[in-house]
């Protein structure tokens, strides 16, 4: 059996806490890949880097990766930067490469 590689707590905060800093919009999502964790954990440690963010003000929760990323698709405005932290590559890639070709 494969082993389960799993990010440090710390490391999962500190993504949050970098992007708090720089997004105003976060769409925080989870996944089937769970890598071994308890259902909402990491959602959990997402959250708490967010806590003190200086940039951030509005922070949505979606389950499903793709439906995550049709909010943050479907709320962008000219101009935006959008961030897609994703895991499956391949079919994340495939989705929004689709998502793109509609517009």
């Amino acid at each position: 059996m494969p082993s389960v590689i799993c990010r440090r707590d710390e490391d999962i905060r500190k993504q949050t806490e970098i992007l708090g800093d720089a997004f105003d919009r976060i769409v925080l999502y989870q996944d089937a890949c769970q890598r071994g964790r308890a259902d909402g954990e990491v959602l959990a440690l997402l959250r708490d880097g967010l806590k003190n963010a200086r940039r951030t003000r509005k922070i949505e929760e979606i389950h499903g990766e793709f439906l995550a990323i049709n909010t943050a698709l479907d709320k962008l405005q000219p101009g935006d930067i959008c961030l897609i932290l994703i895991d499956p590559v391949d079919e994340s890639l495939a989705h929004i490469a689709k998502r793109v070709a509609e517009q």
